[in-house]
């Protein structure tokens, strides 16, 4: 698939050619909230992105872990010269896959185990996809888009996106909503409604990364998509302004 050819609602496309592709996505939008673009900063805490994406891989893409991800021998760790170099050495004999800690692995799969038992994920996962990719040209904007979903349910017109935490307490997550996550749930209902023409009810999934893995399941408010809309019409503008 080139450039040109992506367009619509595209499943099983591997994420390094949805990359690839031409469009503006919502990671780029929060960088033009204000009249001039943030630079992107390296992700400070490395680990915890790490751990997100393999959880991401576990749950969504169980096939491809293995490909992807392999454990660490008990034990093994980065403390001290020593570590480090024998840290080194087992990646070396497992190329192209991310080594994890034993313990990392171990909470991955006791929360693999908490979310095929939680009902109403198994209700959300009864229908859809996952990895999901969507690609428009904005009837407002007139620009390209695309966007990246989690898992997505065209018949029933969901979407669901995973997010790993410290404490899925009520108002540990509505503030993260309110603050960032809104524009990304603003963004991928406003592709599945200008490619589908249906209205589609969103909701994030939240992960307690340490036991016992609680999860909070929260629907996206008309408020928050709201407020999400009018982030982007922010970004847009400021985007436009600079181009000027």
């Amino acid at each position: 698939m080139n450039k040109t050819e992506a367009f619509g609602i595209v499943q099983n496309l591997p994420f390094e050619e949805y990359r690839q592709q031409s469009g503006l996505n919502q990671s780029t939008l929060k960088q033009w909230f204000s009249a001039t673009p943030k630079k992107t900063t390296a992700y400070k805490n490395y680990q915890a992105l790490q751990f997100g994406s393999a959880g991401h891989c576990l749950l969504l893409e169980p096939e491809m872990f293995p490909e992807l991800y392999v454990r660490a021998p008990e034990g093994l760790n980065q403390r001290g010269k020593t570590g480090k170099k024998r840290w080194a050495e087992y990646e070396e004999q497992h190329p192209g896959k991310i080594l994890l800690r034993t313990g990392e692995w171990e909470r991955l799969e006791n929360i693999r185990k908490v979310f095929e038992i939680h009902p109403q994920i198994q209700k959300l996962w009864k229908n859809g996809s996952a990895e999901v990719s969507l690609f428009w040209q904005d009837s407002e904007f007139a620009l390209d888009c695309k966007a990246r979903l989690d898992w997505f349910d065209a018949d029933s017109a969901i979407i669901v996106d995973l997010k790993f935490t410290n404490n899925i307490a009520k108002a540990a997550v509505q503030k993260p909503i309110q603050d960032f996550y809104a524009v990304q749930a603003s963004w991928y209902v406003r592709a599945v409604t200008q490619l589908t023409t249906k209205v589609p009810d969103f909701f994030f999934i939240f992960i307690e990364k340490y036991a016992p893995h609680l999860i909070r399941v929260c629907s996206v408010s008309a408020e928050d998509l709201k407020h999400g809309q009018q982030k982007i019409e922010c970004a847009i503008k400021n985007m436009s302004n600079n181009i000027s």
